[in-house]
């Protein structure tokens, strides 16, 4: 009974240690819990650039840009396929034109609860890659996401 206890008080503290980090981490978006992948950041005085790394390719899956200001102007000709929620806000995919590279782009901007803006890149290879990228950005939540000094 006493070792059942202690363990169920060792994965507890494990992971109430784990929220506390995770609690303490709101310049990015709260990933899903089934992601393969975790953020690197970069922070700026009025940004926050968050680059979703996947574990086993190191590969970017997508990246999160969030500023006071919106750096994204989207195009209702460049939208592609219907509307989505992303933590509750209907927003569209759009499809830029890019003769650079031979990835497949997407794009989006969401108006945070904060003031703030989002604008979600996602760069994929290939059609397999790109769905993927985009079921974990659609289960993305951005509730605690505050920039610094707000």
């Amino acid at each position: 009974m006493h070792r059942i206890r202690t363990l169920a008080l060792l994965a507890a503290s494990c992971c109430a240690a784990g929220a506390a980090q995770a609690q303490s981490a709101t310049a990015c978006p709260q990933l899903p819990v089934i992601a393969n992948v975790q953020w690197t950041v970069q922070e700026g005085r009025d940004f926050v650039f968050c680059r979703a790394i996947e574990f086993d390719t190191q590969r970017q899956a997508f990246a999160v840009a969030i500023g006071r200001a919106a750096t994204f102007k989207p195009r209702r000709g460049d939208r592609i396929g219907g509307q989505v929620r992303i933590d509750g806000h209907p927003t569209w995919w759009h499809a830029p034109r890019n003769d650079l590279t031979s990835a497949i782009v997407r794009e989006t901007l969401l108006e945070l609860a904060s003031g703030d803006y989002a604008h979600i890149i996602v760069r994929a290879d290939d059609p397999t890659q790109l769905a993927r990228s985009l079921r974990q950005v659609e289960q993305l939540e951005f509730a605690d996401v505050r920039l610094g000094g707000r």
